[in-house]
């Protein structure tokens, strides 16, 4: 388990608001920082060179709701630029968890498919699909037939009263390749989801 802190252009701890969040003494694995969320319920792991939105619309944090929006530093070499956000929510019961699910399913899903995994002490519903605008007409299809360019998941803790709902868009910027490398992604993903952890 190894993480460079020193890394100077890494925006995750050079903008004073992403940094105040990061535990540096906190180990993880590389290409991540730890963090852990201002109303004390989750920790997570945190990717390198995303920023964390500080506005209000963006970032919104209470006792049984917490908003964050990260923004990866511009756009990679393929045209790519990143987007996650993460919504918490407490005081939940099985109906709300339901409810939520179907909310990200009818967002994100192909189908409504999805998998359905046990983590640690966290159940995980996870999937992913590729969605493209067509005129004014969005489509959505299976991540088996075009690559994913956006990743979902909801994460509820064993007593079923806290969740993390986690969205991950892939946006192609501009006239370039905006080519994907779907394992990378969704080993990235996985890795974010996987390490979310309720206290």
């Amino acid at each position: 388990m190894t993480r460079a802190m020193n890394q100077p252009n890494d925006i995750a701890l050079s903008d004073r608001f992403t940094s105040s969040f990061l535990q540096e003494d906190i180990k993880t694995d590389e290409g991540f920082h730890f963090f852990e969320s201002q109303n004390g319920h989750y920790s997570m792991w945190y990717p390198e060179n995303f920023y964390l939105e500080s506005e209000p619309t963006s970032y919104i944090t209470k006792d049984h709701y917490e908003l964050l929006n990260f923004y990866e530093d511009g756009a990679d070499s393929n045209g790519i630029e990143r987007h996650i956000q993460m919504r918490y929510s407490g005081k939940l019961n099985p109906q709300l968890i339901d409810t939520d699910l179907n909310l990200l399913l009818d967002e994100f899903a192909f189908n409504d498919e999805y998998t359905e995994i046990n983590y640690d002490s966290n159940k995980i519903y996870y999937g992913s699909s590729h969605k493209e605008l067509d005129g004014t007409k969005v489509i959505t299809s299976s991540p088996s037939e075009y690559e994913a360019n956006q990743h979902f998941a909801l994460v509820v803790n064993k007593e079923e009263t806290k969740s993390v709902t986690v969205s991950y868009r892939l946006n192609c910027i501009g006239q370039t390749t905006c080519e994907i490398v779907a394992e990378k992604e969704k080993t990235f993903f996985e890795t974010l989801i996987n390490q979310i952890k309720f206290r």
